[in-house]
């Protein structure tokens, strides 16, 4: 057995953190398309990406990770 990062965690909570670091990577990712469309000029891209920073928001994910209109 290898204890990478010494956390103990129950399944339930592991499964939770380790899909909390997914979307943290995820927003992340879209945070980057965002400002590329925005760069030049792609609305429909940024609609699309702002659609889905809404989800994130609706669903109270990740709002430490900040994004600029």
């Amino acid at each position: 057995m290898w204890i990478e990062n010494g956390q103990t965690l129950c399944a339930q909570h592991n499964f939770i953190k380790k899909s909390f670091n997914q979307t943290e990577a995820g927003k992340k990712m879209f945070i980057l398309l965002y400002e590329a469309a925005k760069a030049d000029g792609e609305r429909e891209i940024m609609d699309f990406c702002t659609d889905i920073f809404s989800t994130y928001e609706k669903h109270d994910i990740n709002g430490h990770i900040e994004w600029k209109r």
